[in-house]
């Protein structure tokens, strides 16, 4: 996958709080070392490797859907670039630091998650300012 994807890549434990052998590797030494590390973490669950955006706002969407539908939802933004939080992010609500363009196609995506998933209840999603989930 890191070949593939291209490093860094962000490795961390499944089912993990607080960031517990959460890794960023840049190349594949560093990713066998922290593989290790985060599969010691349980062995009962999965290690997660994704690709690492570097320099990458992060916003978190929160919403309530019923059959589908959006009933309400809330964007707020992290202090901390995409990757850099271990779990325990520092959020700003309102957002300051986004456009109104990305705000409008923050709300168009929740929406096409929650139809597209059938959601009833609380969602949550994070995404970046590229408006990949992530």
């Amino acid at each position: 996958f890191a070949d593939r994807v291209s490093y860094p890549v962000l490795i961390r434990p499944s089912y993990v709080l607080s960031g517990a052998a959460m890794n960023v590797a840049y190349n594949k030494k560093e990713l066998e070392e922290y593989l290790s590390l985060a599969s010691d973490v349980s062995s009962e669950h999965p290690v997660v490797i994704t690709k690492f955006m570097e320099n990458s706002k992060e916003y978190d969407i929160d919403g309530v859907a019923v059959d589908g539908e959006l009933v309400t939802y809330a964007i707020s933004e992290h202090i901390e670039n995409a990757g850099t939080h271990s779990g325990d992010a520092s959020l700003i609500l309102p957002p300051t630091g986004i456009s109104n363009s990305v705000m409008a196609k923050l709300e168009i995506v929740a929406n096409k998650v929650a139809l597209g998933l059938n959601i009833t209840g609380p969602f949550n999603m994070q995404g970046n300012n590229n408006l990949k989930i992530v």
